[in-house]
């Protein structure tokens, strides 16, 4: 294959870079800039055993090695701005017509339509809250995503309740990528097995350069030294750049009976030495609804706090989050110490969608990809607070705010508002957590800070 692989709408990646916005995470210097892209060899991909275990892609690290077998609908800008990859959209008349992009196919080698899509979504809304704020503008999503479902055609069609003018950012998002009926995606890569892949020549954007992706799940000690022997070209679940974008946040949800629990929990916490002890870096200390890469405040709202609690909870948090297991032992010492005895429950992430929107805990771990916008990301945190009411009066009065500027600024007014009101107490926020070889280049970010390895080679 020749290097001149195209980007969006055939045009060359080179000229498409700038217009994109996404940011270089790693440059060749002068000379290998202008060398020719090499094609050939094996992508190597050290994981840390957490992110392997992440195979629905829910963290950042997890999204970007997932984004490789399975890309998403659209990709993010720098900026926030969607530039199309499997499908393009249209504003109609009552919301916004997805068309998927011919010749975009499943692994399996079955088409991208409008039925597939609706049923994907459709999947989605079942477990992820991201997904169901990211569609929450539309009318009755569950019965249009079914219906479109049997009926297909050549485009899905979005009727929306109210104006939402941030949906196009909120597709974008990898709780939405489209999947078929055996959850394969349409990627750079085919896999074959659970740990290799080949590239693919019929993925829309191009083929990769190299012929195949390799995965292996090492520990941090192991995987460091892959990489310094060049035995891999990416570790992925540790190091990071702290002045990327922070987006992947962690909350505690309660109950609005256990709300009390949150502001028992807010008046002793240390959201600082929880990060530097239980979280590590790249993660911020979050006192506000929203991160500070999306303007979220640097002090936390008051909450009216009892001095003392007592009886029992139950807390779920996620079983293969090492940062979640430490974190939720913290709060179960500092509600014993204030009276309360706290049971921890772990569950995968789709099991404790499931258990929490059935009634099951009192307490409940948190942690999702914000969208790299006000707007919908305070849908996310609305969607985790479980006021479904309560969040269609917020969205549409923020959807009726047409200047995107001015939306954004209502967004973080709202969210400050809102904050301490909310069963819904902020914890940190955390970037990606990744190591790369000096040497891979065409590396990027995207607007939700993943890396994008669709372009990577090297020498």
């Amino acid at each position: 294959m020749s290097s001149g692989r195209t980007g969006l709408r055939g045009t060359p990646w080179r000229s498409v870079a700038p217009w994109l916005g996404l940011v270089l995470v790693v440059a060749a210097g002068p000379a290998g800039a202008a060398a020719r892209a090499r094609d050939g060899g094996t992508l190597r991909l050290a994981l840390l055993p957490e992110v392997r275990a992440d195979r629905a892609g829910e963290t950042p690290e997890g999204a970007s090695v997932r984004g490789l077998l399975a890309a998403p609908v659209c990709r993010l800008d720098a900026g926030g701005h969607p530039g199309p990859l499997l499908a393009s959209f249209q504003r109609t008349a009552e919301g916004l017509s997805v068309v998927p992009r011919p010749g975009a196919r499943f692994a399996s080698g079955a088409a991208l339509g409008a039925a597939e899509l609706a049923r994907g979504w459709a999947r989605a809304l079942e477990h992820s809250p991201v997904a169901r704020a990211a569609l929450a503008a539309v009318r009755d999503a569950p019965a249009v995503l079914e219906q479109q479902a049997r009926a297909g055609g050549p485009s899905l069609g979005l009727p929306l309740a109210h104006p939402w003018p941030d949906l196009e950012v909120a597709l974008c998002h990898p709780a939405l990528t489209p999947t078929g009926g055996e959850g394969e995606g349409i990627g750079p890569y085919l896999p074959e097995g659970a740990e290799r892949g080949k590239a693919s020549p019929a993925f829309p954007e191009g083929r990769p350069h190299p012929d195949a992706l390799l995965l292996s799940t090492l520990s941090r000690r192991a995987g460091q030294r892959a990489l310094d022997s060049r035995g891999a070209q990416a570790l992925l679940g540790d190091g990071g750049d702290p002045s990327a974008p922070a987006l992947f946040a962690t909350y505690l949800v309660s109950r609005t009976a256990s709300q009390p629990l949150l502001a028992l929990l807010d008046s002793r916490l240390d959201r600082a030495a929880l990060v530097r002890s239980f979280v590590g870096g790249p993660a911020l200390p979050r006192p506000g609804l929203l991160p500070p890469a999306l303007g979220g405040p640097d002090r936390a709202s008051a909450r009216a706090a009892p001095g003392r609690g007592s009886g029992t909870a139950l807390l779920l948090y996620v079983a293969d989050r090492p940062a979640q297991r430490a974190v939720a032992e913290r709060l179960q010492i500092l509600l014993r110490d204030a009276g309360v005895q706290l049971t921890l429950a772990a569950r995968t992430a789709e099991a404790l969608d499931r258990d929490w929107r059935a009634g099951q805990g009192e307490l409940a771990l948190r942690s999702v990809l914000l969208p790299p916008l006000p707007a919908p990301a305070l849908a996310v945190v609305l969607e985790l607070a479980g006021d479904v009411a309560g969040q269609r009066r917020e969205l549409a009065a923020l959807g009726a705010v047409f200047d995107a500027a001015e939306r954004a600024a209502r967004s973080r007014e709202r969210a400050l508002q809102l904050a301490g009101a909310l069963p819904v107490l902020p914890l940190h926020v955390e970037g990606l957590r990744a190591r790369l070889d000096p040497g891979l280049i065409d590396v990027r970010r995207d607007g939700l800070g993943l890396l994008v390895l669709d372009d990577a080679w090297w020498p």
